[in-house]
């Protein structure tokens, strides 16, 4: 009979033990998924920079890429916050591989005589991997007890969503714009 409770109690402990490895687990996921959005976020704003030169002759087009500049610009900065609350930082590491693919991913297109065509559809892209990413760090935090930064994740998710909804209803303008000029 003792022999039987020593061996419940252990797996008590044992599963209360496995649980709080889970909890620490998706915590640390959680912290790294924080760390490679703020990467995403700065490659945005290095690739935005990037390209606005190239979009003058679509003067709509560049106003709503400084207000996703800027916009970029404030969520890594609340990534940023979230981190520091969170007792870290954001990866140096990964914040300067971030901004040499920003750097080359604006070299890519530029010699082509369709790039904004191509960034724009790319930018659409990259906003629908921004919009899921945000998605996950939202679930992520609920499952690693971090409720109180789901607010500021989703309104980073609805920013991400609103800017690639607008992209894709540009895209008749931007040809018509595009077909006037070549």
């Amino acid at each position: 009979m003792d022999s039987l409770m020593n061996r419940s109690a252990v797996k008590r402990c044992s599963s209360r033990s496995h649980r709080s490895e889970t909890i620490m687990d998706i915590k640390d996921t959680y912290i790294t998924g924080l760390r490679n959005q703020h990467a995403v976020e700065t490659q945005a704003i290095g690739t935005i920079q990037n390209e606005m030169p190239r979009m003058k002759a679509y003067p709509e087009l560049q106003a709503r890429m400084q207000q996703d500049k800027d916009r970029s610009t404030a969520q890594a900065a609340k990534l940023d916050a979230m981190l520091a609350k969170h007792g870290t930082s954001k990866s140096v590491l990964k914040e300067a591989v971030a901004g040499t693919v920003a750097t080359v991913a604006g070299f890519v297109h530029a010699p082509s005589g369709d790039d904004v065509i191509k960034n724009v559809l790319a930018a659409m892209g990259y906003k629908a991997y921004e919009a899921g990413s945000y998605t996950v760090l939202m679930t992520m935090a609920e499952m690693a007890g971090f409720s109180d930064d789901v607010a500021s994740l989703k309104q980073m998710k609805e920013e991400e969503d609103e800017m690639g909804n607008w992209l894709a209803g540009y895209i008749p303008t931007m040809l018509q714009q595009y077909t006037k000029a070549a």
